[in-house]
């Protein structure tokens, strides 16, 4: 599997969201998914990590077009109906979303239920998948909740996994539902 270059997107990439012109992705300080993949769409593609290392730091953009190692063929915003989510999910893998990152920054394991915790989308993560499991008291059933990978690392939370419940009953996703993507990537080099 080829590691592409987070680097190249923090030093280069400064999209806006067309809908709101003060939304700009801004390297080390963040930004959004869909303005990442119309980046890309515009650049031509992304460069392996061997090829433009990882600094941690934002920096002058070095981009060289002849060394893409992948291209974005094209991307989508998925509905916000979760039923939806996890039928796209079921057919196009993992999912890029927003989520409000305030809970994960604690989170040591099992089902995440957050009561209060707001729609301020702060972190862009992955949805791998879904389920349910673990006796939930109040509602004298399993706890259907949704699997997100982090970038944090494997000694973060469930091996570097997150869970968070889901459905129409839960009160607070955190915005897990409110800001999701999909990508259809091309690997374009023979390596």
């Amino acid at each position: 599997m080829k590691v592409l270059s987070e680097q190249q997107m923090v030093d280069c990439d400064h999209e806006c969201d067309s809908s709101e012109p003060d939304s700009c992705d801004a390297g080390c300080n963040g930004g959004l998914m869909t303005n990442a993949f119309s980046y890309l769409l515009k650049s031509g593609g992304l460069e392996s990590e061997k090829d433009y290392p990882y600094s941690g730091r934002d920096g002058t953009c070095k981009f060289d077009k002849s060394k893409i190692a992948a291209s974005v063929q094209n991307f989508s915003v998925v509905s916000v109906d979760e039923d939806q989510i996890a039928a796209n999910l079921v057919k196009h893998g993992p999912l890029a979303i927003g989520i409000n990152a305030a809970y994960m920054q604690t989170y040591i394991g099992g089902v995440s239920c957050p009561y209060i915790c707001g729609k301020h989308l702060d972190h862009g993560v992955l949805l791998v998948g879904y389920g349910s499991s673990g006796f939930a008291p109040i509602r004298l059933k399993d706890k259907p909740y949704w699997i997100i990978k982090n970038s944090w690392g494997e000694n973060w939370g469930e091996h570097g996994y997150y869970k968070i419940c889901r459905g129409s009953n839960v009160r607070d996703k955190c915005g897990v539902d409110s800001m999701v993507s999909t990508v259809t990537a091309i690997h374009t080099s023979k390596e």
